[in-house]
């Protein structure tokens, strides 16, 4: 299957995402640590401004292009989706076309 997704980068819901990630996090490391990575992440995911003529805009979502974090980011929310959705949709024979 192969997919092309428009605009992923700024569809990126952060806080959705931001909890998919302390989940996978919590798997692995202790509380503190887990806490510490997500305090860290949303600090960095909250704080995307951009100008446009002369005015300033902080997105409700998506993360920003360009930004080193992002493709990590992406490919954690989209391997969500892929466990969760895609997989049930193929699991259970359900192929809408």
């Amino acid at each position: 299957m192969t997919m092309d997704i428009k605009d992923l980068y700024v569809n990126i819901p952060i806080d959705e995402t931001v909890n998919i990630t302390k989940t996978l996090l919590a798997k692995y490391n202790d509380a503190k640590t887990t806490n510490l990575i997500i305090r860290l992440l949303e600090t960095i995911l909250k704080q995307n401004n951009f100008v446009f003529q002369d005015h300033i805009y902080q997105p409700e979502k998506g993360v920003a292009m360009g930004s080193p974090l992002s493709g990590t980011i992406a490919e954690t929310f989209l391997q969500h989706i892929e466990e969760t959705i895609l997989k049930q949709l193929l699991d259970t024979n359900c192929i809408y076309y």
